[in-house]
């Protein structure tokens, strides 16, 4: 679970990022973990949320296609931002300049 000070810091890095000084590779570092774990928490809370979810007019085997479609998204979403976390990292790695394009 992810606490309001770790959003204060995350919205703190972000508006850093913004007004012209940059940030530092290990403040990049600590917005991307940062970024990692409130996503990891959103993602959590609605997976219990969806888990306890039926529709009224499907099957019992229907309803279970619909949970494996919403986890396989949830997926498919974590690896493309993975993918794009990566690229941040790679990037601010070979130019400290480069400020984060990522926003949360």
């Amino acid at each position: 679970m992810i606490t309001e000070k770790e959003i204060a810091r995350i919205n703190e890095l972000y508006h850093k990022s913004k007004e012209g000084g940059g940030l530092t590779a290990e403040e990049k570092n600590e917005q991307a973990r940062l970024r990692r774990a409130y996503i990891d928490s959103v993602k959590a809370n609605l997976g219990v949320y969806l888990k306890d979810i039926k529709n009224a007019s499907e099957t019992g085997a229907e309803s279970g296609d619909a949970k494996a479609k919403a986890k396989k998204a949830m997926e498919k979403t974590d690896a493309e931002l993975t993918n794009e976390e990566r690229s941040v990292i790679e990037v601010s790695a070979a130019n400290p300049e480069v400020s984060s394009h990522l926003h949360i």
